[in-house]
């Protein structure tokens, strides 16, 4: 992999006030892979800030052991351990964490999907692989704009990369500035308008129903005590002229404006676009500190005070919804103690009421120190997938999955973030969250299933969870 490359340039540059993540977007949309992780709130991205960036400089793909990197000097294709090439090309760019530095200053932003577990356990093989992205995909981003809140506070972090060099930062500084203040144009003839999209679910009700039955046999039978299952919903839609990376930011303005989130993101992909309205954190390695924010339990909001008053009690006072999100604590203090020092696993909150624009959580935070000598692919690949999407144990819960589900998952409850070239690492469970590709819109949508699961309620509650994406996109839900 070659030596270390330490960037010695990078230089914080402050972006005038008045510039938000979604005016600053549209400047950079005509560059290669666009991508904004979208936050600004509070609990968001790096407790609320938003990142945008572009034009990497290396892109990694995987699918099983295929690996492909893609650079300055061509493609290269191997048979690896995709864990491992990320580690191992991570560790040849250093940025040094200074005072006044967002967390990402440059790193890898992007996807790695759920399928990527199949590295991690041995799991069966009977559900069909038609996910039409790969099982990773991630960019090395030299630069990054830093917003933070919501509005215009932020700044331009060139580090220099791959080049490492004072000259390579200021120059790419230039270029972003002259973008953003309106001087070099990036957009090829701007985004057009999507058609609204119509999705209907591959299954339908009775195959689900069917599946939540047979996921209840098992629970009863001793397998396990809890198993998410999902169903995928498909719109078709015209692949735009500019290509899906360009042309799905018309469907995620509209969708963070009608339903912000505090993990949501854009990856423009050239062909193809991944959307997430995720309100979960998956991973965060913030110094040496570990948290994990698992979401078990959701209520609609209140249609008035009232009623959303109502709503929110029935959530903290449902035993069901507590008794999920508990085994999923216990699931991820196992986990991310396979990394942690002995002894600093903790559980600062325990089934915390959190309110969103559509909806009420149940929401738990479990924290922890990662041990000496553990770096953060590592723990990325220790706690991957979440164990909010899976069920618990975990292992036997994605065997059933595998049994139940008729499609591979895919980005859908992966997860979407990056990883900084300082070490440090947020990640959100990728959930609600569109995939674009070709001539079609990918949603999947699932839920917890417990021992006392109604099978119809299940999948009502699943078309809920969808609604509230499929609304926020102006698109339009058919129930088969």
């Amino acid at each position: 992999m070659g030596g270390v490359l330490r960037s010695r340039g990078v230089a914080p540059l402050v972006v005038p006030v008045g510039l938000s993540p979604v005016e600053a977007m549209p400047r950079v949309l005509g560059l290669r892979r666009p991508v904004l992780l979208d936050g600004g709130m509070p609990g968001g991205w790096d407790e609320g800030r938003s990142y945008l960036a572009a034009e990497p400089f290396l892109v990694v793909r995987s699918r099983g052991r295929w690996v492909e990197v893609e650079g300055p000097e061509g493609r290269r294709a191997m048979e690896a351990d995709p864990f491992a090439v990320l580690s191992g090309l991570l560790a040849r760019y250093r940025v040094e964490r200074r005072p006044g530095l967002p967390p990402l200053a440059g790193g890898a932003i992007g996807y790695f999907g759920y399928d990527l577990g199949r590295l991690l356990e041995r799991l069966p093989e009977l559900n069909a692989d038609d996910a039409p992205l790969p099982e990773m995909e991630v960019g090395f981003y030299d630069w990054v704009l830093a917003f933070e809140g919501g509005a215009g506070r932020g700044c331009i972090v060139s580090t220099g990369l791959p080049q490492g060099t004072e000259e390579a930062a200021r120059g790419r500084l230039e270029e972003v500035v002259a973008l953003l203040e309106g001087r070099a144009g990036s957009l090829r003839g701007g985004a057009e308008a999507t058609p609204p999209l119509r999705f209907r679910s591959d299954t339908g009700r009775g195959t689900y129903e069917g599946a939540v039955e047979r996921a209840r046999e098992y629970i009863r039978a001793g397998d396990v005590f809890q198993v998410n299952l999902s169903h995928r919903l498909r719109a078709e839609a015209p692949r735009p002229v500019e290509g899906w990376g360009v042309g799905a930011w018309p469907l995620y303005r509209r969708l963070r404006e009608r339903s912000p989130v505090p993990h949501g993101a854009y990856l423009g992909l050239g062909e193809a676009a991944v959307l997430s309205a995720s309100p979960e954190r998956f991973l965060r390695l913030a110094g040496r500190g570990v948290q994990t924010r698992p979401i078990k339990g959701t209520r609609p909001r209140g249609r008035n005070p009232e009623e959303d008053r109502r709503m929110a009690r029935l959530l903290a006072s449902s035993a069901k919804d507590r008794a999920e999100n508990v085994m999923i604590v216990d699931l991820l203090r196992n986990d991310i103690g396979k990394v942690c020092r002995t002894g600093s696993v903790r559980v600062p909150e325990l089934c915390g009421l959190e309110g969103h624009a559509s909806v009420w959580h149940l929401v738990s935070t479990v924290v922890g120190e990662l041990r000496p000598g553990a770096g953060v692919v590592e723990l990325l690949a220790a706690c991957f997938p979440g164990g909010s999407v899976t069920g618990a144990p975990k292992i036997r819960a994605m065997e059933i999955i595998e049994e139940l589900e008729p499609v591979r998952r895919g980005v859908y409850c992966g997860a979407i973030g990056y990883i900084s070239f300082c070490g440090e690492m947020d990640t959100n469970i990728a959930i609600r969250t569109l995939v674009l590709a070709g001539n079609e819109a990918h949603l999947q949508v699932g839920g917890a299933v417990v021992a006392d699961s109604d099978p119809r309620a299940e999948y009502d509650e699943t078309l809920a969870k969808a609604r509230a994406v499929v609304e926020g996109l102006g698109a339009r839900l058919e129930e088969r």
